[in-house]
């Protein structure tokens, strides 16, 4: 169960280039690189507030020794021993996975301009809001005696929902304004989308009770919930060739304005090289930008369902096995409704992006000290959506052309405080937003690594030419007589 942050050490700052654009496409033109170059980049996370590992018995390093084995323990009512503790609290429980692997990608900046190009394929899983009663059904089972017989009942809509997805973009910024000491920059990103696969499961209403240790009675439940997947339904076997591998498509799309307090007065730059270009330094930096807008519209391999305010009785549910997909959607449609195909409504559904209100402060605190405060607000434009959790970050930073170092402290989903820590030597960048479990200081619900490997090329900082001087200076160099 895993959730991943915003890649703060590689999306924030003044070398954060053209991974800037996953937090502000308007950031570019305050690089201080007028080429980037993105070979690869990883961000690999996960969080959730309702398995863990106990502090006390596992450090992440541990996997990697020798004959490494999870820790396990024995749990009342339990058929099995269970690797994972639980929150016990009957908050709604959430869980985030993200997987991001930037390809490549390029950010240039021309006088007023910055043009960028970046490639990515992503996965991402959300859980949000799932009642504490079901949360723990799912992962102890139906044996779980002390919530047997009690009828549990919400109306507070749920659901699960994941997708994977391959993306190229372009981003384009330009100089608004410029005059004194401000600077106004408007930016956008629009990304072409790919989809693999897609799931949603949402639910608006449900009242059951579970009797005993097989039997599942459900007095009223309102549902939705639809696939797309690279399988055959009716064989659980891989698709055939004939099968497009993308089951989907869509656009994605950022909009972003960066206000930037100068330092010294704003002036127009009249270059004869792109590395001529000199960079502005600023007091401050605002920024605010609506990411991840758009979604993907699955038509091949989909299939959506509905069940509508309707009560089954499931005997000897444990003992249910289903073969192929086809075969589970077509029980389920009988248990509610006595019809094998009666939940069936549509072959086609839109799964929607991650979509989130982000807000950047910067200060430049003094020489190579800087102080950042981001927020990530996410809101949805529809009920079946990959949500990410919200994100309120301040993050301390040193920054220099060869080397920055960064001290994330962030408080995700309004719940929980982290502490990360990135490093950046020139082409290299690595980093965490949660120091937490790989140190042992607690537990382990949660993860989050990151990585990327670009070129960077500074602006004001150019190789020599040909001739070994400036046109101008060879015109009207001093003559001897």
């Amino acid at each position: 169960m895993v959730r991943s942050q915003e890649m703060l050490g590689t999306t924030l700052g003044n070398y954060a280039g053209i991974n800037s654009v996953q937090l502000n496409p308007s950031a570019m033109p305050g690089s201080k690189q007028w080429l980037d170059i993105q070979l690869v980049g990883v961000d690999l996370s996960f969080q959730n507030n309702y398995l863990y590992l106990s502090k006390h018995e596992f450090v992440f390093w541990d996997i990697f020794k020798p004959g490494f084995v999870l820790p396990s323990h024995d749990e009342e009512y339990a058929t099995e021993v269970r690797n994972f503790y639980r929150y016990n609290n009957a908050n709604r429980k959430n869980v985030f996975i993200n997987l991001r692997i930037n390809g490549p990608g390029a950010m240039v900046i021309w006088k007023n301009h910055a043009f960028g190009i970046h490639t990515a394929m992503r996965s991402v899983t959300s859980a949000r809001k799932i009642p504490y009663d079901l949360a723990n059904f799912m992962y102890l089972g139906l044996n779980y005696k002390p919530q047997q017989n009690i009828n549990y009942k919400t109306d507070k809509r749920f659901g699960m929902f994941q997708m994977n997805w391959f993306e190229v973009g372009l981003s384009y910024a330009y100089k608004v304004y410029g005059r004194g000491f401000n600077r106004l920059d408007a930016g956008i990103s629009v990304r072409k989308l790919f989809g693999l696969t897609g799931l949603y499961a949402v639910v608006e209403d449900i009242d059951y009770m579970v009797p005993d240790d097989t039997t599942l009675q459900i007095n009223n439940m309102k549902a939705e919930y639809g696939f797309s997947l690279p399988i055959d339904y009716n064989s659980n076997g891989l698709g055939t060739a004939t099968d497009p591998l993308m089951a989907g498509g869509g656009w994605g799309f950022d909009l972003g304005v960066t206000y930037t307090r100068l330092k010294r007065l704003h002036q127009e730059q009249y270059i004869d090289r792109l590395c001529e270009q000199q960079y502005e330094d600023y007091l401050y930096r605002i920024g605010v930008a609506l990411i991840d807008i758009g979604g993907i519209r699955f038509k091949d391999r989909a299939q959506t369902y509905s069940i509508d305010n309707r009560s089954s009785y499931w005997e000897n549910l444990t003992q249910f096995d289903f073969q192929t997909v086809n075969q589970l959607m077509d029980t389920i449609s009988y248990q509610f409704y006595g019809d094998p195909t009666a939940t069936y409504q549509d072959e086609k559904f839109t799964l929607w992006l991650p979509s989130a209100l982000s807000a950047q402060f910067d200060y430049h605190y003094n020489k190579n000290w800087y102080v950042n405060a981001a927020l990530i607000f996410p809101f949805k434009f529809s009920k079946v959506s990959l949500t990410r959790p919200s994100l309120l970050a301040l993050t301390p930073r040193y920054e220099s052309r060869w080397f920055d170092a960064s001290l994330p402290i962030s408080l995700y989903d309004w719940t929980q405080l982290r502490m990360g820590l990135s490093f950046r030597v020139y082409l290299l960048t690595i980093g965490t937003e949660k120091l937490g479990p790989l140190l042992g200081f607690s537990n382990f619900n949660g993860m989050d690594f990151y990585f990327s490997i670009k070129i960077p090329l500074e602006k004001g900082v150019c190789g020599k030419r040909n001739s070994g001087s400036c046109p101008a200076y060879e015109e009207f160099k001093p003559q001897k007589l």
